[in-house]
């Protein structure tokens, strides 16, 4: 009896929890007589001597009519839910899940979560019977309770957190204490004979109870003072990294931008360029793999109009000219054909980084839209033969051995595949050509529809599917070149763009010819760019890549003068690999097939389903949860009233990205008042924040309708400052940010910044 009265003290202290979701006390008694109710049927079902099947089902219409009762009285037949009584709830749970995105706890205690309350605490009820009274096992009792308070620790309000975590505790040690006197001492023999029982398990019943009373003293005295979240006594938040003070710049990948461009921008003018010569477009290069995210960190200085070669002297190369003007980039990166050596242009804030051969705007300026200015490149023009007789060495200069990190933890499987391909085949111009044939044999496509990203697990993805867009070409290609020793590194840019039928020499370049494409250094030579992506090729690099000239315009490969790509050279260099039989198995699911164990006698030992079940249910509650938040944003995008409502949803967004990093708007600041204090605080090197906190002001309180372009423009500035959130931000705080459920019970409006005045 003792057992079966410390039961429903466990779910109840569960219910407790609940103050850190639910305002008010309006949930307080239908919670209550939840629990308490499933309690008492399963307590009657057991002591009758019903089975689990037929106490579920009556524990079921039990539950129903609690519900029907205490909710939906007004709708019943004498007493018995009736079709108004489903359609009311029915009713009240769409209310309930409409308001979900838009609250956040503790939140009002709406029908349908009280009621959705209610059959989660009866579930909770019936378990913790099941598994204490009928099967008497104490972890599988416990399983359930610890995941669940788990869950509202995460979702729940900071209030009365350490309240709620010491009152659990309490009746958690209070249970399993109970639960182990009983089961131990149950038929056990008595010195003094069986008449002292009694005496000796109460004796030990309140041994057992010091604990609980301390930890629950503990959370009514202390927990209330240790709970201040505002003033704690240990605050870790301090500890983050922090960039060097001086001319280095900090440059966030521009690699995450690709797949917006290719998808939701193709038919936006980037920029126009006049060119004497068609050629790629550059941006900037990458140089740094973390394993995460190709990087770029380097040291910009003010430009001069004569800019320093990076080509070994020799170098055959051509003069181009372009003239550009930049309409709707949104990005710090002035395009240019490779290599810029002059630069001409009204604007005297920007600067030039050598290494990379990347010009930026400087710090003064939010990005280059709106710039024109004229660049005089030198185009190298490559021998392949010359390139082929370069012996193959490992780079000996600390700038070019940079090129060759990798994690130290990189995939051995990949490590293997590359060697595979282009260890032996001679020369570095030959290893990185077989690699370049390798992505071009025919078996990968490109496929803007697949997941974004170009991390170590986002390669191994993408060489087992052999789907992708030039972001994982690139950064694949990139990543294996340098486990076979070879300087590498992405270039980001663009294609050549469409020529104008009036005037032949002007380029249109639209969203649609963003791209991304590696190069390696090769002794004597310099850079040299390879080409792995299917349906494209760089003017001018023919001759040594054996990629005739080509862009993906929307569906379509167009070459310049229409002719078919003519086939890679030297086939018998293409190595045809199985990756699966290289990383498949390792990839595919490696749980062992559990094996029966046994007594010696052939017999297995069963365990029983719900021991596995609970905690199965537990972690597909856990591995819905990212899922859960994409199908929110994109209702709440859906639902968003017009471009103002979807520039402020973006904004929401991003606030609860900056939230990773500690970055968290007080109440009385306006949108442009917490990005300026944000850009300092942390310091965020990227403007667009700036001028997202600008747009979302303008937006919310401006006299017309933003634009579709405004909305693409915030989308833009978005992207661009949680891509530096997530590269600041350590892997573990990501994947717990990831399945963190809190967000779907935020508030969007709450943590927004005040209005504007």
């Amino acid at each position: 009896m003792t057992l079966e009265a410390v039961g429903p003290i466990l779910t109840l202290a569960l219910a407790f929890g609940l103050i850190r979701v639910f305002e008010g006390d309006r949930w307080v008694i239908p919670v209550l007589i939840a629990a308490l109710s499933s309690h008492l049927l399963a307590l009657s079902a057991r002591r009758i001597g019903w089975g689990v099947p037929v106490s579920a089902l009556v524990g079921g219409v039990g539950l129903i009519l609690v519900i029907t009762w205490t909710h939906y009285r007004d709708t019943t037949f004498w007493g018995l839910p009736a079709r108004s009584t489903w359609s009311a709830l029915i009713n009240d749970q769409d209310q309930a899940w409409a308001a979900l995105g838009n609250l956040s706890p503790p939140v009002e205690p709406l029908n349908g979560f009280i009621v959705s309350a209610m059959a989660a605490v009866w579930a909770l009820a019936f378990f913790n019977d099941w598994a204490a009274m009928r099967t008497r096992t104490l972890l599988e009792s416990l399983l359930l309770p610890i995941a669940v308070t788990g869950l509202v620790g995460l979702i729940g309000d900071e209030r009365h957190r350490m309240l709620t975590i010491g009152v659990f505790i309490a009746a958690l040690l209070l249970f399993v204490w109970i639960h182990r006197v009983v089961a131990r001492t149950t038929g056990a023999a008595w010195l003094g004979g069986e008449s002292r029982a009694p005496d000796g398990r109460r004796a030990m019943l309140l041994a057992g109870a010091l604990p609980a009373a301390i930890a629950l003293a503990a959370a009514v005295l202390v927990g209330p003072v240790l709970g201040d979240h505002d003033d704690p006594l240990l605050d870790l938040t301090g500890i983050a990294d922090r960039d060097d003070s001086g001319t280095e710049r900090f440059v966030i990948s521009p690699l995450v931008d690709i797949r917006g461009r290719l998808v939701n921008q193709a038919e936006t003018v980037m920029f126009r360029v006049r060119a004497d010569q068609r050629s790629y477009w550059r941006l900037t290069s990458l140089d740094r793999f973390d394993g995460q995210v190709w990087t770029s960190r380097a040291d910009y200085a003010e430009s001069p109009s004569r800019l320093p070669s990076q080509f070994p002297s020799g170098t055959s190369v051509e003069q181009s000219s372009q003239e550009y003007h930049i309409e709707q980039l949104a990005a710090v990166w002035l395009p240019a054909a490779f290599e810029p050596r002059y630069l001409d242009s009204d604007i005297t804030d920007i600067s030039y980084e050598p290494s990379s051969s990347t010009l930026i705007v400087g710090r003064s300026l939010a990005n280059s839209d709106n710039l024109t200015y004229t660049v005089v490149s030198a185009v190298p023009r490559f021998d392949p033969e010359a390139l082929r007789a370069i012996p193959s060495s490992a780079p000996t200069s600390p700038d070019l051995a940079r090129y060759t990190r990798l994690p130290s933890d990189f995939s051995p499987r990949i490590r293997e595949l590359a060697a595979e391909i282009g260890g032996g085949t001679g020369s570095d111009y030959e290893q990185a050509l077989a690699l370049q044939n390798f992505f071009r044999d025919g078996s990968f496509i490109y496929d803007t529809s697949t997941a974004g990203g170009h991390s170590e697990n986002r390669i191994e993805s993408f060489l087992e599917t052999r789907r992708g867009y030039c972001e994982q070409f690139a950064g694949t290609f990139a990543a294996m070149a340098r486990s076979l020793g070879l300087p590498a590194r992405v270039a980001v840019g663009f294609t050549v763009g469409e020529s104008d039928p009036s005037d032949p020499g002007l380029y249109r370049v639209r969203g649609q010819h963003a791209h991304a494409w590696p190069e390696v250094f090769l002794n004597g030579a310099g850079w040299v760019a390879f080409e792995p992506t299917p349906g494209r090729g760089a003017p001018g690099a023919q001759n040594y890549t054996g990629v005739a000239e080509s862009q993906h315009t929307g569906d379509t490969v167009t070459p310049p003068s229409g002719e078919d790509l003519p086939p890679d050279p030297d086939p018998d260099s293409d190595i045809p690999i199985d990756f699966e039989s290289l990383i498949g198995s390792e990839l595919a699911d490696s749980g062992e097939t559990p094996t029966g164990g046994g007594d010696g006698n052939g017999k297995g030992t069963r365990i029983p389903w719900p021991a596995i079940l609970a905690p199965v249910l537990a972690v597909l509650l856990i591995a819905s949860v990212p899922w859960l938040k994409r199908l929110q944003r994109k209702r709440r995008l859906g639902k968003a009233p017009g471009n103002r409502g979807r520039i402020k949803v973006v904004w929401a967004e991003t606030i609860e990205s900056l939230a990773l990093i500690n970055v968290i708007p007080r109440p009385d600041e306006t949108h442009a008042e917490f990005a300026h204090r944000a850009i300092k605080q942390i310091p965020l090197h990227s403007p667009d924040l700036r001028n997202l906190g600008e747009l979302v002001a303008a937006a919310t309180f401006g006299p017309s309708e933003p634009t579709d372009r405004h909305q693409w423009l915030a989308r833009t500035w978005s992207m661009s400052v949680r891509s530096e959130v997530r590269f600041r931000t350590s892997r573990h705080r990501r994947m717990i940010a990831a399945f963190n459920p809190q967000p779907l019970f935020t508030t969007r409006t709450k943590n927004n910044p005040a209005p504007e005045p």
